[in-house]
């Protein structure tokens, strides 16, 4: 028969072990983390007494969490991306307030530039207007510097960020593994304890708020954590370490990694979700293209000005310099250096190169000697017959430099002594994209193997060495140039240099150079396509990509052209007299003239050209067949052009300057393009600075300095716009998968409540049953 009392007694054991768990559930009704629980009762197998089964109790068989698994990956995927999203807005509103802030928007201070310079072209000869336009150009600068700035102090604090979060990552990986650790050991021995698998889902879920997360559970229960495409953070109790590290491509560059027993990765571009991924993503992929947007127009501002300020006379009778400055402007410095085992230059030793400057022939066999046999090294160099020859005129300088002037192009270069090497620089030239020097053809008259070395200087980076020519490797450099990062991980001794060649075609993209062991290949990061691919030089939207030294396979370099365009943008002019307004040549027409011919004012079709101030006659000769023309150089005599065919909007060309003739000529009239020093009421070069304005410089000549800085500010409001939009769809489905878990886990009162009510019920009618069972027994006693 069956065990009244028995039975009794299981259930009282079960409906306590109830009322226990609905209590715990009661609890913590207040903790977000809980998940609610459930006592399972099982009835006892049945025991066969004759023809029937009796039942034998009731068991407390488990303790079970009440949970949706796929729910609980929705909330943590949800998690993610809400903390992903909300960094990326809370820095997109910030780079939003700096390049669109009506205070400090560049727009007011390019307009007040270029209005200065209409000012200017309507009183050329005046100081005022001069002194305006220089303070102009200085509120310029400040606008650009001051962005530039902000933009790379929120920078610096991503990266700081970046840190922090790698350092509560860690501390969650290691929290995770110890419990998985305490899990095993419990669960060794029996079912696992709800409560610290809840503790585990609150770490997981603290985690996904800081990365996005893989989680595979194991065969004993534990958990393994994947980040990025599959990397272990957590595999039992075995924890990997995430390191902030020098970025490899970029070495002044925070990037990422994991670390564990077979050495670290880098994870940087896999790494998605939550907050460290929105901080790469924001600074990757937003904060990055707008500082390289807004050094592009920096750069292009700064290009076409000293394009155009540099065709123009100023009030010395000088041609303009350079007026402003960014990383891609500068001149050129070459240095002799010693061999490859690192000897010096020796007493006496001479070399010889061939050298071109933009383009023109400056001089062929340039012969440096150093010193002499009479002389140190150390007092300096030797000039003269024996040091330079051929067409060369050297100043002594009396400060331990020497200029030498060229008499083909009049181009002067300053020597001078750098420990045992000879140093050279080019004075700032007329090219606004930087003196693009050619050398080659370097012969050494010892057998120590001289080098040549360029560097771009003049700009607000540093000299950098851009090339090597050495005796049994002749070859050609143009610069200024600036040398590509090379990848830490490279082997070979390769270089990479580049320098803006054509601001036109310039992109705001960076560009990654790798070489496989024949080809260098260039690809546009912008859009990943590979643009050139070969031994090189490329010539790459708006570049000059040269490589030196020997790369080997895998082998890459990292170039940036545009990034800090604006936090280096400066304004190089202080006096305001140097401002070139007017054109270098003017023409005339001769007061003896009976015709009715007029002439325009000269362009400028090649500023270079060492002949462009040369005084040129337009000569209708009487002499010559009727209706031609001679074009003569007056102080030589010399017949440059012979018996031209005139007619009527003729363009004439000559000495890098074109004018246009029209009306009806008469033998004997003559027109004259000269010097035009002096002419300090001309505005031509004004007018030309002013017409920049509105003159489409970037994207292909389609994009005026207005229509870019505006294009940007409108492109960063719609991405923080568009990321807003997102968050709040994120959030909403963060909400719902939160309501849905409080469904299924949250703990509900009444339903507690119920419970409570229905387990005490069953626990007093049990307690009745084993008082039963007791009186039953008694009589039995009393029976007997």
């Amino acid at each position: 028969m069956p065990d009244l009392l028995n039975i009794s007694v299981s259930g009282l054991s079960a409906y306590q072990g109830a009322l226990a768990t609905t209590s715990h559930n009661i609890a913590n009704v207040g903790n977000e983390d809980y998940t609610r629980q459930r006592a399972e009762l099982d009835a006892r197998t049945p025991l066969r007494e004759g023809p029937a089964f009796f039942g034998q109790g009731v068991d407390l068989s488990s303790i079970n969490r009440i949970i949706d698994q796929f729910n609980s990956l929705s909330i943590r995927n949800s998690t993610s991306n809400v903390a992903r999203l909300d960094t990326f807005e809370s820095y997109a509103v910030r780079v939003e307030s700096i390049v669109a802030d009506e205070d400090a928007s560049l727009m007011p201070a390019l307009d007040n530039f270029f209005n200065a310079l209409n000012d200017l072209a309507n009183d050329p000869s005046a100081t005022a207007p001069r002194v305006a336009l220089l303070g102009s150009a200085e509120i310029l600068q400040q606008s650009f510097t001051s962005i530039g700035d902000e933009l790379q102090a929120l920078e610096s604090e991503i990266n700081l960020s970046i840190r922090a979060e790698i350092s509560e990552i860690n501390s969650i990986a290691t929290e995770l593994g110890s419990l998985n650790e305490s899990l095993s050991s419990v669960s060794a021995v029996g079912d696992r304890p709800s409560d610290l698998l809840d503790q585990r889902d609150a770490l997981l879920k603290r985690l996904s708020e800081k990365i996005s997360v893989t989680v595979v559970e194991q065969a004993d229960g534990n958990l393994n954590v994947l980040v990025g495409t599959g990397q272990l953070l957590v595999s039992g109790s075995t924890v990997s370490t995430l390191v902030a590290q020098q970025d490899a491509a970029q070495p002044d560059r925070i990037s990422v990694g994991i670390q564990s027993s077979g050495g670290t990765v880098d994870v940087t571009d896999t790494l998605v979700g939550g907050d460290l991924g929105g901080l790469l993503d924001v600074r990757d992929n937003f904060l990055n293209e707008t500082q390289n947007q807004m050094g592009l127009l920096a750069i292009s501002v700064a290009e076409s000005m000293n394009a155009q300020h540099t065709q123009g006379y100023d009030l010395n009778g000088d041609f303009g310099t350079n007026q402003f400055s960014t990383v891609s402007t500068g001149h050129l410095q070459a240095q002799f250096g010693g061999d490859y085992l690192g000897n010096g230059l020796a007493v006496g030793e001479t070399i010889s190169f061939d050298l071109q400057f933009d383009g023109r022939t400056v001089n062929t066999a340039y012969t440096v000697q150093v010193g002499d046999t009479n002389q140190d090294i150390a007092n300096g160099l030797l000039f003269g017959a024996t040091g330079i020859d051929n067409d060369a005129n050297v100043t002594d300088n009396g400060d331990g430099t020497y200029t030498l002037a060229g008499t083909t192009a009049g181009i002067s270069m300053t020597f001078e002594l750098y420990g045992s090497n000879i140093k050279f620089e080019t004075a700032g030239g007329p090219s606004p994209l930087g003196n693009n020097l050619v050398i080659s053809n370097l012969t050494d008259g010892a057998t120590d193997n001289t080098r040549l070395t360029l560097s771009a200087l003049g700009s607000s980076s540093t000299s950098i060495s851009a090339g090597v020519v050495t005796t049994g490797n002749p070859a050609t450099f143009v610069g200024p140039s600036t040398i590509a990062l090379p990848n830490q991980n490279n082997v070979g001794t390769g270089v990479m240099n580049f320098s803006i060649t054509d601001v036109s075609s310039l992109t705001a993209s960076d560009y990654e150079v790798s070489f496989d062991g024949v080809n260098y290949n260039v690809l546009r990061l912008s859009d990943n396509v590979t643009v050139a691919s070969g031994a090189g030089p490329f010539s790459v939207d708006g570049l000059e990509i040269a490589a030196g030294g020997v790369a080997v396979a895998g082998d890459s370099f990292y170039i940036r052209p545009t990034d800090s365009g604006a936090v280096s943008f400066q304004s190089l002019i202080s006096d305001p007299a140097q401002i070139a307004a007017a054109g270098p040549v003017r023409a005339t027409t001769s007061i003896n003239n009976i015709g009715s011919v007029e002439v325009t004012s000269p362009t400028i079709t090649d500023i270079l050209d060492g002949d462009l101030t040369r005084t040129v006659d337009v000569f209708f000769d009487p002499t010559n067949p009727s209706g031609t023309f001679d074009v003569v150089d007056r102080a030589s005599g010399t017949v440059l052009q012979n018996d031209v065919v005139y007619f009527n909007g003729i363009n004439v060309n000559q000495n890098g300057w074109q004018i246009q003739l029209t009306g009806d000529p008469r033998a004997g009239d003559t027109f004259t393009v000269q010097n035009n020093a002096g002419a300090v009421a001309d505005n031509r070069n004004a007018l030309l600075l002013a017409s920049l304005q509105t003159t489409g410089v970037l994207n292909g000549g389609n994009t005026t300095f207005e229509q870019s800085y505006t294009g940007l500010v409108s492109s960063v409001g719609v991405v923080t716009q568009q990321v807003k939009i997102n968050l709040e769809v994120e959030e909403s489905l963060l909400d719902g998968a939160i309501e849905r878990r409080e469904s299924v886990s949250g703990v509900n009162l009444d339903e507690e409540a119920a419970n409570l009510i229905r387990y005490q019920q069953a626990y007093q009618a049990l307690s009745r049953v084993v008082q039963v069972s007791q009186e039953i027994f008694d009589s039995l006693l009393n029976a007997v």
